[in-house]
């Protein structure tokens, strides 16, 4: 099927519900409908709507879930559009009482197309704003900078709190490992020539001697966001908005902090980058963030191998024809790579021990 018109189709579905709920839940009646924009990505589409009722002119999100070979496991594992539209419902009112973070407001779901609709956002991207870390940028836009990293911190942490935090076994962690061996297979495809050989059956080895250092420990989860860094989190009048709930499940707590911990770390190799503001960015989010948890150190180890390793296949993936962005790859790929084969080098972003 064309996408175009698969999109379309899907619009009009929503349309029809939206209809029914503003009816039934608002005592309200759908007078006008435009679609402002379509965004077609890999794992989902975006529609931009502006409606007008017999109350309220508003903007809504519309988001439709995507099959792609990467998200095979967690498509299949549960309708995705359920599960954010239902994280959403539980985490919208108690977020409403926090100041300076907030998730968007749900506003329905349509399981048979996997689809859902919530309030739209305004604000402009964290990550557009790492210009703000570079050398001679701005002092005072770097300091809004470092506030918004600072909420982050905050964010993720009523998150875990809002979702239950509860000690399981250390058996918790063996999907952080299959989502490592995942990639690392796919980096093999690649066959990428500064990779060893042996990658996947050293790293493997690695974790899972971590794991057996945990056996009859008890592991800390929560709700896990799954892809909790910059490109997914709003900046606006409303603090920061965190959005993109896909694939959300309980998981170690560790998994979102170093997920972000990570992605600074790769910041530091942007050639015009600041290591020592970037330094300061992580150490924000942190202090917001809060004292660590008591995680196991092989936990932690387990649950950054598994970011770097998303992050080198990223790296690798998607390369770049810019030269100075090519640069910045490879220093990336060196970067996870030591850390990955080399003990020597290998230091914990968090906590740090």
């Amino acid at each position: 099927m064309n996408p175009d018109n698969d999109i379309a189709r899907k619009i009009e579905t929503v349309k029809v519900a939206l209809v029914g709920y503003l009816r039934a839940a608002e005592n309200d009646q759908l007078k006008d409908f435009e679609v402002i924009n379509v965004n077609h990505r890999s794992f989902s589409t975006i529609v931009h709507l502006k409606i007008e009722t017999a109350k309220i002119n508003k903007r809504l999100v519309m988001k439709t879930i995507n099959h792609h070979p990467i998200n095979k496991d967690v498509i299949d594992r549960e309708n995705q559009a359920v599960v954010e539209y239902n994280i959403l419902r539980n985490l919208y009112p108690k977020f409403q009482k926090i100041e300076n973070c907030s998730v968007p407001q749900p506003i329905l779901v349509v399981p048979e197309i996997e689809t859902y609709l919530m309030g739209y956002v305004d604000g402009d991207l964290l990550i557009n704003e790492l210009r703000w870390d570079r050398h001679l940028s701005s002092q005072k836009k770097f300091k809004e900078l470092q506030g918004h990293f600072y909420n982050s911190g905050r964010w993720l942490r009523y998150f875990q709190e809002f979702t239950g935090l509860s000690d399981v076994s250390s058996g918790a962690l063996n999907s952080v490992i299959e989502r490592a061996e995942s990639r690392l297979r796919l980096i093999e495809e690649l066959n990428y020539p500064r990779c060893p050989k042996n990658l996947l059956r050293e790293v493997r080895t690695f974790l899972y001697d971590q794991l057996n250092k945990l056996s009859g420990e008890k592991i800390l989860v929560s709700g896990r966001h799954s892809d909790f860094h910059p490109l997914n989190i709003l900046i606006g009048q409303n603090g920061v908005t965190v959005i993109d709930f896909m694939g959300y499940q309980e998981d170690c707590i560790a998994v979102d902090v170093l997920k972000m911990m990570v992605h600074l770390e790769d910041e530091k190799r942007s050639l015009t980058a600041s290591s020592r503001r970037v330094k300061a960015l992580q150490d924000k989010f942190l202090e917001g963030y809060g004292k660590a948890p008591v995680v196991p150190m092989p936990a932690l180890l387990i649950c950054e191998a598994m970011q770097r390793i998303v992050s080198l296949w990223g790296n690798i993936s998607t390369p770049s024809k810019l030269f100075h962005h090519y640069l910045e790859a490879n220093l990336r790929i060196k970067a996870h790579l030591d850390w990955l084969i080399d003990e020597k080098k290998r230091r914990l972003l968090w906590p740090s021990y």
